[in-house]
């Protein structure tokens, strides 16, 4: 089997110079835009570079692909064997950026691919070009391929996904352990996702806390369920506020926990009206503000939204978070995010994980705006139903395994 990289300033012309140079049938294991180097390369396009593969028609090298694809076979055997024995040294010395439950525990989800990817070629008779390694280069090859997949199934992005993929090339050797590549993506994906920011208590006075969204995203229950934990759990004294005056089931619904946690609720209609009630919580532990739910696009509605959130500005101590539905459209979830960082510098709360299978938008949309993750829902009930955000779980969920 040949496998080689052409370039080209797009897909369709790399591809391209491979057929002309291999002819038909080849196979394309791998496409990535790759940036220019060197002391002028601002001024550069990135240009495209594609992996393709295929087999020679000789007998002999026929023979040959099939006895390095069982040698293969056996190398990711006796990797799935190391990950034991990684565990038992991730045990005695953790690793800083890991917790204590070990390595073997944490890539559990990546053995099982690999199961599955042998499983597979032992039911196959005759295996695809991506899956015969002839050396143990092709045979990483492969195997990133298999990662860079897996990530794009669970929709990362695909820019993002190359980056992952092209930092272990540049990071490893060709003949580098399948495990401790394993273990370089995980840990560099969980430093990407950074520790969640939740919300902490002011430094003098009230802490502010805002709620802002599209619409039916589950603000009123998040807020909701946090108020819960702060005033049951922890003992906190709070009010709640909502600006929320177009839907009379949102301020019904918000009451209504209110009454049960028994704490102050009020109304506002204006920005105003919000700064004259401070006087009457600032020496509350929080402020909660529920804000109306309305489209990115609605400009009168945004700025109405912008001048509630930032009325405490001089005041006291606040908070912003951002919350977001899972189950959202990669490019309508950027263009929401871009639409509200005009807005004020926020945190990430994701809802809806239950109806998604799919974690890949959190990291599309952590890297895209750099904003902290800070509380995940999965539920309607309050406050059983939200969690800090796990950067491990999203992590294991992203590359295939248990979440």
């Amino acid at each position: 089997m040949i496998i080689k990289k052409f370039q080209g300033k797009t897909e369709e012309e790399a591809v391209s110079a491979a057929k002309k140079e291999l002819g038909d049938g080849i196979v394309i294991m791998n496409v990535k835009s790759v940036a220019p180097k060197g002391f002028w390369r601002i001024f550069k396009p990135h240009y495209i570079e594609v992996t393709v593969a295929k087999e020679e028609e000789s007998e002999i090298i026929n023979k040959q692909i099939k006895a390095e694809h069982a040698e293969s076979e056996s190398r990711i055997a006796d990797a799935l064997a190391s990950v034991d024995k990684l565990r038992k040294q991730e045990e005695k010395a953790p690793r800083p950026e890991m917790k204590e439950d070990g390595l073997g525990e944490k890539l559990d989800s990546i053995q099982s691919l690999l199961e599955e990817k042998l499983k597979k070629t032992e039911e196959d008779k005759t295996p695809e070009p991506e899956e015969i390694a002839e050396t143990k280069s092709e045979e990483m090859m492969s195997f990133l391929k298999l990662l860079y997949n897996t990530m794009i199934e669970n929709e990362v992005c695909e820019w993002y996904a190359n980056q992952m993929i092209d930092d272990v090339e540049q990071n490893f050797q060709s003949d580098a352990q399948l495990e401790h590549i394993l273990s370089h993506i995980y840990q560099r994906m969980i430093l990407k996702f950074g520790k969640p920011e939740c919300i902490t208590s002011g430094k003098n006075g009230v802490k502010v806390v805002y709620f802002i969204g599209p619409t039916g995203v589950g603000k009123t229950t998040t807020l909701a369920k946090l108020a819960s934990i702060l005033a049951v759990e922890k003992k906190k004294r709070i009010a709640l506020f909502t600006a929320d005056t177009y839907r009379i089931s949102a301020t019904d619904q918000l009451r209504t926990y209110a009454n049960i946690m028994d704490v102050p609720m009020h109304i506002v209609y204006s920005a105003e009206e919000m700064r004259e009630l401070y006087e009457q919580y600032k020496d509350y532990d929080y402020i909660l503000v529920d804000t109306a739910g309305h489209s990115h696009h609605n400009e009168e509605q945004k700025s109405k939204t912008g001048e509630f959130v930032h009325v405490f500005d001089e005041l006291a101590e606040t908070e912003v978070y951002l919350v977001l539905s899972a189950t959202t459209k990669y490019k309508d979830l950027i263009s929401i995010a871009d639409s509200y960082s005009e807005m004020a510098k926020y945190k990430l709360i994701f809802t809806k994980l239950d109806e998604t299978t799919t974690y890949g938008n959190l990291l599309n949309v952590k890297l895209h705006t750099g904003a902290a993750l800070s509380y995940i829902t999965c539920g309607q009930n309050v406050p059983e139903d939200i969690s800090t955000f796990d950067p491990q779980n999203a992590v294991r969920n992203i590359l295939g395994g248990k979440s």
